[in-house]
């Protein structure tokens, strides 16, 4: 069991360097986590002025920092992959939204954790008497780091799954055409 592990991380690991590595994907979540935790830490100061309780006020920054982190990773991921993704000044959309694809299933599990820091560090953050915006960007740093390192090395392995899946779905279908006797 343990020799075949091994090899499939080799060949996982072999095979992620064609494609997407940890340092493609966190350098693009950078960019996200500070736009993020600006967007949850405004939310915050926001949501404040109309409640105090905690729980709707770490919402509002959850809410925030996912939708400014995913508005700012969709171009830096492009943009530090154009060499990649780019060609003859024009995207590569299948290997792009392969790429996002890899990300938003490990977004799957990496949004849990995320979410489950942000609440637990804002939630104390505001319990001790830190105003919002503060609580908000101490969450959405410490939360954003957490999930930018999960992501960016479980997507790459991700992305070279499916796409091996893919070629074996492509081989099955290839050979059952194949199969099918001519004259039915």
């Amino acid at each position: 069991m343990t020799n075949q592990w091994l090899k499939m991380t080799e060949t996982i690991e072999g095979k992620v360097k064609e494609n997407m590595t940890f340092s493609s994907v966190f350098k693009s979540m950078l960019p996200s986590v500070v736009v993020g935790t600006a967007a949850a830490a405004g939310a915050q100061e926001i949501a404040s002025h109309y409640t105090s309780n905690p729980e709707a006020i770490t919402l509002a920054g959850i809410a925030s920092q996912y939708v400014g982190g995913w508005s700012a990773y969709l171009p830096a991921h492009l943009y530090n992959n154009r060499d990649r993704l780019i060609e003859d000044g024009r995207v590569k959309w299948r290997e792009y939204a392969k790429d996002i694809g890899s990300v938003a299933v490990s977004d799957k599990v990496g949004s849990k954790i995320w979410a489950g820091a942000y609440g637990l560090a804002n939630g104390v953050a505001l319990r001790y008497g830190i105003y919002p915006s503060v609580a908000g960007a101490i969450s959405g740093l410490s939360s954003g780091a957490l999930y930018s390192a999960f992501t960016g090395y479980t997507a790459p392995k991700v992305n070279t799954l499916m796409g091996k899946a893919k070629e074996a779905v492509q081989k099955f279908r290839k050979k059952e055409v194949n199969e099918i006797p001519i004259g039915i």
